[in-house]
């Protein structure tokens, strides 16, 4: 059975090191398959930054530390990667074996460039330990986290009545005050708001009535003071009290709360967001490959950990008992708001994102 070192247990915790060892069984086989294979690496094309020194610390060196299969870290925005990724396999040159990317972007097109992983029967503890959907078929998710409906509570003071849904975002009698959405390239995040204010329910928002969608759209439109280009400003947004209500990046709204900005979440309806980890078709170690896409659903405390410094999630649905006693209702993994997720038809989004991304920037500009 896999154990960590001295090293990893420093890094990461005593916690963190007693539940690896407990849990490491199911990695044994795909280690060893890596080993005998002569697979002392594996390359992921990850996030960089801040972000991508934390995964750093608490996955890849854990992993390397437990295995002895070395991480080596590339990485870029996930455009840029999106588009190197093709160019390489276009070539048939794929220098990465794990790609990290939004969930947006695994259509069909992409996925014939990933390895196919089925239901996941080859990754044990992605099953067993992760929530719901986590096994995407051709990848595996990482960050969870979602278009969350924020709004401000010096305006909305607990006691009285406070906006719960996307019908109460649309609702300016009962919850007056200036709105802000996104316009970050994902439109289709306003066009579901738009649909379950009109009373869609969520198991039948797709494919997208578009129509109706922006016939809703131009009833709040007015209401939309600010049309959020980055997550920075959509906090500012708060911190001035330009707005009361808005759709954020549900990392950003916990940013805000750490800053003491007396904010409230709903997670009702709101649209995934979310990174996967994929193996790449042709890669050159696709058994070191499968056992980091394992490991990363061990260890919850690892993530919890994780969660606390970057203000996000994952998907390891056991962490949940090991973040804050406060952060416990509002994680993304507490089922009853994961339950409420919409995640986005990436079929209907392959087919239509061009032609939403033009007319949202048609309607916008009218």
């Amino acid at each position: 059975m896999l154990k960590l070192s001295a090293g990893a247990v420093s890094g990461i915790g005593n916690l963190v090191a007693l539940s690896n060892n407990a849990t490491a069984a199911p990695l044994d086989k795909l280690v060893e398959r890596a080993r005998q294979a002569g697979e002392r690496e594996v390359v992921v094309a990850g996030g960089t930054g801040a972000y991508g020194d934390l995964v750093k610390k608490y996955f890849y060196a854990p992993f390397t530390e437990a295995t002895g299969i070395e991480v080596v870290a590339a990485g870029g925005g996930y455009g840029e990667k999106l588009a190197k990724f093709k160019a390489m396999a276009s070539v048939g040159r794929v220098e990465w074996d794990v790609i990290t990317l939004s969930i947006d972007s695994l259509t069909p097109d992409i996925a014939n460039l990933l390895d196919d992983l089925g239901d996941c029967a080859n990754l044990p503890d992605v099953g067993s330990r992760g929530v719901d959907g986590s096994c995407l078929g051709h990848g595996v998710l990482f960050d969870i986290g979602g278009g969350v409906l924020a709004f401000d509570k010096r305006s909305f003071p607990d006691g009285h009545s406070q906006p719960a849904s996307w019908a109460d975002f649309w609702d300016v009698k009962t919850f007056p005050g200036p709105r802000a959405l996104p316009n970050v390239g994902n439109p289709w995040w306003n066009l579901i708001a738009a649909l379950e204010a009109d009373g869609v329910s969520r198991d039948q928002l797709f494919p997208l009535d578009v129509d109706r969608a922006f016939r809703k759209l131009d009833e709040i439109k007015p209401d939309v003071t600010v049309w959020w280009k980055s997550g920075d400003q959509s906090q500012q947004l708060f911190r001035t009290g330009e707005v009361v209500m808005a759709m954020l990046f549900s990392g950003r709204a916990f940013r805000l709360r750490a800053e003491k900005i007396p904010l409230g979440i709903s997670w009702q309806g709101a649209p995934l967001d979310a990174a996967f980890w994929a193996v790449t078709k042709g890669a050159q170690h696709p058994n070191a490959a499968l056992a980091l896409l394992d490991f990363i659903y061990t260890r919850p405390e690892a993530h919890a950990a994780f969660a606390n410094e970057s203000f996000g999630s994952t998907a390891q649905r056991e962490a949940i008992k090991f973040l804050p006693q406060d952060a416990r209702a509002s994680s993304v993994i507490q089922p009853d708001n994961w339950s409420q997720i919409v995640q986005i038809n990436r079929d209907w989004l392959a087919a239509n994102r061009d032609a939403i991304l033009e007319r949202w920037s048609t309607w916008l500009a009218s």
